[in-house]
C-alpha cells in the first residue's frame, strides 16, 4: 500500500523523486537557476542521480555552473549518500539539501568551493491539475518516454548568501527558477532557453524543443511558457500549438510558434557556453554546452496581430544541441 501511495503521489507531483524502484539505466536531476538582485552573479546548481547497467555504476552528483567565474564543477558522491522524501519534493546528497523552499550546500573539491544557505520565497509554482500534473500535460502519463521534463518553480525570490570560491555573494532579493529532467537519456537533439530578466518585473520565459523517440517512432515535440502581466501563456505540442520555424545560424536562433489564440516569436543570441555533463543510458557520459549569459527577444501576439508582450530577456540560459 505504501508503494502504491508513493507511486500515485509522485505521478501527480513531478517535482518529487521519480526513480524509486529504478536500478539501472536511469538518471534524474533538478536544475536550480540563481541570480543576485543586479543579475551580475549567476549560477546553476544541479543535484541528481546516475545509474548505469550495474550496481557499481551508480552515483549521485551535484554540478555547479559558475557563470561569473566562467567555470563548471562536478562533485561525485556515492549513491547511498542520496536520500529523498516520499511525501514531497525534498532531497539530500551528503551534507547538501534541496527543496522548493531553499537549499543548503557545502561543497569543496579540486580547488573550488561553494557553501551557504538560501531561502526561496514568494514562489510562483507551475499550475497543475489531476489530468495535467505538470508542463508535460497529458504526456505525463505516457509510458516509455526517453526523457521527461518538469517545471517546479516559475520564479521565486531569494534570501541568503553563498560563499563561492572564497567570495561572499549576497543573493538576497535575487531571482530563482527550478526545473528538472528524468529518464534514460537526453534527446538526440534539443534546444532550451530560459530567462526571468525582462524589463517587466513579473515576466519569465522558457522554451524547449527536442526530437523524441517513442515506441520505434520519432517526433519533434516542444514545451514553452511565458508569464507576463500576471498571466501564464502555455504553448506545447499537446495544446495544439505548432512550431512553424526553428532556424539556427551564426549563433542566432529564431523560432516561431503558432497557438490557437496567440503566436510566439523568439530570437536568441547564444553567448559562449560552459561544459556540463548530460546523461546517456543513465550514465553522465555526454558533454554539452550551456550559456547563462545569452540574450533573448520574446514577442507574444494575438492572432489578429496585436502585440501582448514584447521584451528582451537578459542573462538567459541557453542550450543548443542540434543535429550535425
Amino acid at each position: 500500500m505504501v508503494k502504491v501511495m508513493y507511486a500515485s503521489r509522485r505521478l501527480l507531483n513531478p517535482e518529487m523523486y521519480q526513480g524509486g524502484g529504478r536500478k539501472k539505466n536511469y538518471f534524474e536531476g533538478w536544475y536550480f537557476r540563481l541570480s543576485d538582485e543586479s543579475g551580475s552573479n549567476s549560477i546553476a546548481v544541479i543535484p541528481g542521480v546516475s545509474m548505469g547497467v550495474s550496481e557499481n555504476d551508480k552515483h549521485s552528483f551535484i554540478q555547479v555552473m559558475n557563470e561569473t567565474g566562467r567555470s563548471t564543477h562536478y562533485f561525485s558522491f556515492g549513491f547511498g549518500e542520496f536520500s529523498y522524501s516520499r511525501s514531497g519534493f525534498s532531497i539530500s546528497i551528503g551534507r547538501n539539501t534541496f527543496d522548493r523552499n531553499g537549499m543548503e550546500v557545502d561543497l569543496d573539491e579540486g580547488g573550488f568551493s561553494i557553501k551557504g544557505r538560501l531561502r526561496f520565497l514568494d514562489e510562483v509554482s507551475f499550475p497543475k491539475t489531476p489530468f495535467s500534473p505538470g508542463i508535460m500535460g497529458p504526456f505525463s502519463f505516457v509510458p516509455f518516454m526517453e526523457c521527461s521534463h518538469g517545471v517546479v518553480s516559475i520564479s521565486n525570490r531569494i534570501e541568503g548568501t553563498l560563499n563561492i570560491g572564497g567570495r561572499e555573494v549576497d543573493f538576497t532579493n535575487g531571482r530563482g527558477y527550478i526545473e528538472k529532467d528524468w529518464g534514460r537519456s537526453f534527446p538526440e537533439w534539443w534546444v532550451w532557453m530560459h530567462s526571468d530578466r525582462f524589463e517587466s518585473e513579473d515576466a519569465a520565459f522558457m522554451f524547449s524543443a527536442a526530437k523524441i523517440p517513442w515506441l520505434g517512432m520519432r517526433f519533434t515535440g516542444f514545451l514553452s511558457f511565458l508569464r507576463a502581466g500576471g498571466k501564464l501563456y502555455r504553448f506545447a505540442t499537446y495544446t495544439g500549438a505548432r512550431m512553424k520555424k526553428l532556424e539556427y545560424s551564426g549563433g542566432t536562433l529564431e523560432i516561431e510558434v503558432r497557438g490557437l489564440r496567440h503566436s510566439l516569436f523568439i530570437k536568441g543570441s547564444c553567448i559562449e557556453g560552459r561544459t556540463l555533463k548530460a546523461p546517456k543510458g543513465g550514465r553522465m557520459l555526454r558533454d554539452i554546452s550551456e550559456s547563462l549569459s545569452s540574450d533573448l527577444h520574446v514577442t507574444l501576439k494575438k492572432r489578429d496581430g496585436t502585440t501582448v508582450f514584447d521584451g528582451r530577456g537578459r542573462n538567459a540560459g541557453m542550450e543548443i544541441e542540434l543535429e550535425q
